[in-house]
């Protein structure tokens, strides 16, 4: 192979890298229609970076990129051309889907594709510094922002994580640190931050909640009575919610992870956003019952309901909403 001569090698190289980019931007369009058509929850994960990570093997940072890079694409599909020729980096492409959702997000209100494809330009044929640069110039407000909490692993037992602070909530901690100094005068920026985090567990986490059996049964079979009812009893879709009782036992059995399953048995990992799911829809004619109800993350909530409901009406619901 390195028997090529000087200058053939050189072309071979850049040979590569042209097919390379190719190669990049079709996965990037796969990327992006998977993500469109939400078949990742199909295969049971809760998201598309989820889907990057544990199934494609792809590093947290790798995901990361060609996730925005991927919408981006969506969003502005002639930005593709600019990906191949290298106008364009994957860096700088997820850089820049980066700051618009955040923009999105502070402003309420949706980015036109001519003012993203405004950006893009902007940053064209620049390397990944310049285009922060670049980039913290047209977003002005989201500079502070763009110092992003890095974490890094630094034993088998600790996590370096760096934050900033807003000056509220570094005031917080100086309040819990006040009223720590009774019993732990050089207590760490770590300790202070335990503290209030055991106390945030203790209070809303189900899974850390002492159980009370008898009540916990008293209100099971109060509600399954409710729920089965007479004649008089009120229609499925004016029943009462489920009641906190019964939530926190749902999400008790679950251990505190979303319980759907994939058609080959794959149990989706997430424990962010669980939400109690009726297995049998309520307007329906299912009850409150312990029985009909199951922990799902959002993703995979969404997607039952789309399964009984059909996704137009669902999507339909979503944008009323």
């Amino acid at each position: 192979m390195f028997a090529l001569s000087n200058d053939n090698l050189i072309l071979a190289v850049r040979s590569l890298v042209k097919e390379e980019r190719q190669i990049t931007r079709e996965i990037l369009d796969h990327i992006g229609e998977v993500a469109r058509r939400r078949l990742y929850a199909d295969l049971g994960y809760s998201s598309i970076f989820d889907w990057l990570v544990k199934d494609l093997g792809y590093s947290e940072s790798a995901a990361y990129r060609r996730m925005q890079a991927a919408r981006i694409l969506q969003a502005v599909p002639e930005a593709a051309s600019k990906l191949e020729s290298g106008e364009l980096g994957l860096t700088v492409l997820s850089k820049v889907q980066t700051l618009i959702r955040a923009d999105e997000k502070r402003t309420g209100e949706k980015m036109s594709v001519q003012e993203k494809s405004v950006i893009l330009a902007k940053v064209e044929s620049c390397s990944g510094r310049e285009a922060e640069f670049r980039l913290a110039t047209y977003f002005p407000d989201l500079a502070a922002e763009a110092v992003k909490e890095k974490v890094r692993v630094v034993s088998d037992d600790q996590v370096s994580v760096q934050v900033t602070f807003t000056r509220e909530q570094f005031e917080k901690l100086k309040r819990i640190q006040e009223l720590m100094s009774h019993t732990d005068i050089d207590a760490t920026n770590a300790t202070l931050l335990e503290v209030a985090m055991d106390a945030f567990l203790e209070k809303k986490d189900p899974l850390k909640k002492v159980v009370r059996s008898r009540l916990t049964q008293s209100d099971t079979a109060a509600e399954v009575k409710s729920d089965a009812g007479s004649k008089s009893a009120k229609p499925p879709k004016e029943a009462e919610n489920v009641r906190p009782s019964t939530r926190n036992q749902v999400l008790r059995k679950s251990e505190g992870q979303c319980e759907y399953r994939s058609p080959d048995g794959r149990r989706c990992e997430s424990r962010h956003l669980l939400e109690v799911d009726h297995i049998h829809a309520r307007v329906l004619g299912g009850t409150n019952s312990p029985e009909n109800l199951r922990a799902l993350c959002r993703t995979h909530n969404l997607l039952m309901a789309e399964k009984t409901f059909g996704r137009a009406k669902i999507e339909f619901y979503r944008h009323e909403r």
